[in-house]
């Protein structure tokens, strides 16, 4: 092989291995570029899960709150001229509001009569109370003051809604009445009704008007 062949070849080869060096360089500097930097930060329209906070160990639930007992019913005795008292014809219904409203056992409430301005002398009840409702009930009525009713219970049904009617009263009107609605009152809860009812100021049960 002559001086200048020699040459030839290793100038080849060494252009070769420059060439080859050259693009393992770049191979790696390209993988280098492409790798995510560690402290990069999260792209503005990535999807971040929310995090859920479990409530604390042993919290307790809320307590429910009680239904009320019973639903209130009034037939109004109408007009009563003032110092005068209306027939006898006044109803007080009361419904339990569920099957298992009640609980089986002793409970009361009062109804309580004022005149239209609040003032409880000047309207009374008159007459006797009777009750009609079903035996589970134990349910009677009495006269506690004039213008107060307590109705009270011994026990209930579980299984059946009940109704208790209380009649044979009527309203009079002292002659120092107020002129207008008659207010009735429900309060004193006690016992298995002691949720109260589903509404404590009833229907007027009368209007005192002038008399003649």
């Amino acid at each position: 092989m002559s001086e200048r062949t020699f040459r030839a070849v290793v100038a080849s080869v060494l252009v070769g291995a420059l060439a080859l060096a050259l693009a393992i360089t770049g191979v790696v500097l390209l993988r280098q570029s492409s790798a995510p930097s560690p402290s990069a930060s999260v792209a503005p329209n990535a999807v971040v899960s929310p995090k859920v906070t479990a409530a604390p160990p042993g919290t307790p639930a809320p307590t429910p709150i009680p239904a009320p007992a019973f639903t209130a019913d009034v037939t109004s005795v109408g007009l009563i001229p003032r110092g005068s008292a209306s027939s006898p014809t006044l109803v007080l219904q009361f419904l339990e509001s569920g099957v298992d409203a009640i609980p089986d056992a002793a409970g009361s409430f009062l109804v309580t009569l004022t005149d239209h301005s609040g003032k409880g002398a000047t309207v009374t009840f008159v007459g006797t109370p009777s009750v009609v409702a079903p035996g589970s009930l134990g349910a009677s009525a009495h006269l506690v003051a004039t213008n107060v009713l307590q109705v009270s219970i011994r026990g209930s049904d579980p299984y059946n809604v009940e109704l208790m009617s209380i009649r044979g009263l009527g309203i009079r009107a002292s002659p120092t009445a107020v002129l207008g609605p008659v207010q009735a009152q429900l309060g004193d809860f006690t016992g298995s009704l002691a949720t109260g009812a589903t509404r404590n100021v009833l229907a007027s049960p009368a209007t005192v008007v002038a008399g003649p």
